[in-house]
């Protein structure tokens, strides 16, 4: 079975790259025959994203792979002069190496450069043909534009994007009452069965009944 997820911890596209001049301008390649140029400062910022939901915290947000549970990604751009042609969305994660693609059209993780939300099914995206099964850890959320991974620091143009991490689990499964079975449950019936328990149990009341006997004949004895 073919895998759809890459195993290419950079997870570069490649795709068109846009070249800069001594002069500060940058020339973007655009759809059709012609192309436009764009002058942008070379001191100008670097484009980049923010993340909206999930908020972008320190401690991971956790996602239940479950029928029908989707995650919502969405951010906003800055300082972009520039939008990209296209983007690559993939969820790395570090336990087993994989890339896997979050979404697109073609379940590429591929989208208009424009696009700034998706919604990503793991449960819809593991149980299809080809895909590979998503591992209970933690992940890296990668946004990157036609260039690839290693597209940072230009001017206007967005920087490879690799700042969030969540977390996917799957619930523990049901189990039918007629198969419930209680472990502890039965060792401590088990124990209570056994002949050398029984044993004690009847020394254990013969001698309290004994000495409750002994201490009434006492008491009635001093009256």
């Amino acid at each position: 079975m073919s895998s759809r997820a890459s195993s290419n911890p950079a997870g570069a596209s490649s795709g068109s790259v846009a070249s800069g001049s001594a002069t500060g301008s940058v020339a973007a390649s655009g759809s059709g025959t012609g192309s436009s140029t764009i002058s942008i400062p070379q001191t100008a910022a670097a484009g980049g994203i923010v993340m909206t939901q999930p908020p972008q915290t320190g401690n991971p947000s956790f996602y239940k792979i479950a029928p029908s549970n989707t995650i919502t990604f969405a951010w906003n751009y800055t300082s972009l002069s520039i939008t990209p042609t296209s983007i690559t969305v993939t969820a790395f994660c570090a336990a087993n190496g994989y890339n896997y693609p979050v979404g697109g059209a073609n379940g590429d993780g591929v989208y208009p450069g424009s696009v700034t939300s998706i919604n990503w099914d793991p449960y819809a995206y593991q149980n299809s043909p080809g895909a590979l099964a998503l591992a209970q850890e933690t992940y890296t959320l990668r946004i990157q534009d036609e260039r690839g991974a290693n597209a940072v620091g230009t001017p206007g143009m967005l920087s490879a994007y690799s700042a969030l991490k969540f977390a996917l689990y799957k619930p523990g499964q049901a189990t039918p009452l007629d198969q419930w079975s209680c472990p502890d449950c039965n060792a401590a019936m088990n124990l209570a069965l056994h002949p050398g328990f029984i044993s004690m149990v009847v020394t254990f009341t013969v001698m309290i009944l004994s000495g409750y006997g002994l201490l009434r004949r006492g008491l009635a004895a001093a009256h």
